[in-house]
């Protein structure tokens, strides 16, 4: 059976799980209700809704598959659900105002939330839900990764700066100022040998060296660039275009990107990688789908009528007019 992709309102963020199957897209424009959509990943058909208090923006499931972290702007905390049953075992408040972002490290014992409103973040101990410190960051702290040896980066938004932390109890700290112009998503490649951010404000994507924090390249891809993911390999990467209605794919191998138009896509926010194979699942903020996406330009879920393209082309211009973020 294959789905049509209908997501809840404003899906902003996407995840996945370890073993590929499974979709948990976030609901931005959802209140109390239907905040995560949950996706077959072969099908995009939508296999349940996980309900919560509050309004989440973005989420992380846990390496063994059982736990999804979301983040909740409106509540200040990240709660703690339960994939087995969907309900939330646990809500944990930050120390800061409206959590956006939320990053695990890679063994999954700690969790950082970015307070996009505190100008710091949030880390705490997911075997206890005890939060264990706050670290100064930026203004609209955002994109944040975490390197296996603890290491975290943290992009401050709107301060095109980023802050890195270090150390058994992050005593090390190295502020980088004019990374790029609105820096808003950072990812590791997977061996940690390099930090890759996307340039929201100058639709680039740049390559940071992690032994020196230099850029050491840098890519022009689609317009506005939201979301990026590196998928398992690490030779190359997707962007969301939010300034667009697609991806760009980028070979970090020789630095190359083309962009890839979605039909029937409004405005892309959340991108993530399938965990085998070339392809990547995207988000479209304005018109409620998720799509499942390939280099060629192929939406194999999706067949999109003229209709329906019509429609997308009068949101594209209603919403150009009234922007939502």
């Amino acid at each position: 059976m294959t789905g049509d992709g209908t997501t809840g309102s404003l899906p902003k963020g996407i995840s996945i799980s370890p073993d590929g199957a499974r979709l948990y897209v976030t609901n931005y424009g959802q209140r109390n209700h239907r905040n995560v959509s949950v996706f077959d990943a072969a099908t995009l058909h939508r296999l349940s809704e996980i309900h919560v208090p509050g309004i989440v923006v973005e989420s992380v499931v846990s390496p063994d598959g059982n736990t999804l972290y979301l983040s909740n702007f409106t509540r200040g905390s990240v709660q703690v659900v339960d994939l087995a049953t969907g309900a939330v075992r646990l809500e944990i408040p930050t120390t800061g105002r409206n959590p956006k972002i939320v990053v695990l490290s890679p063994d999954g014992r700690r969790l950082f939330a970015a307070n996009w409103s505190s100008r710091n973040v949030t880390e705490i101990d997911t075997s206890t839900g005890i939060v264990t410190r706050t670290l100064a960051a930026g203004t609209n702290p955002r994109g944040m990764a975490v390197a296996r040896d603890g290491t975290l980066y943290v992009a401050n938004f709107s301060d095109h700066s980023m802050e890195v932390y270090s150390g058994a109890s992050m005593e090390h700290h190295v502020h980088v100022s004019r990374l790029c112009r609105v820096p808003r998503h950072l990812v590791l490649a997977p061996d940690d040998s390099m930090l890759y951010v996307s340039c929201m404000g100058q639709s680039t994507v740049v390559g940071v060296d992690p032994a020196t924090l230099r850029i050491v390249h840098s890519v022009r891809v689609g317009s506005a660039p939201k979301a990026i993911d590196v998928c398992p390999g690490g030779r190359y990467l997707f962007t969301a275009n939010y300034g667009g209605h697609g991806i760009s794919l980028v070979d970090v191998s020789d630095w190359s990107a083309r962009t890839l138009e979605i039909p029937g896509a409004d405005h892309t926010s959340g991108v993530v990688c399938a965990r085998s194979g070339l392809r990547a699942f995207v988000t479209g903020w304005y018109d409620y789908h998720v799509y499942a996406v390939e280099p060629e330009g192929v939406v194999p879920a999706l067949v999109f009528s003229s209709e329906r393209l019509r429609d997308v082309d009068r949101l594209r211009e209603y919403h150009r007019q009234h922007p939502v973020e």
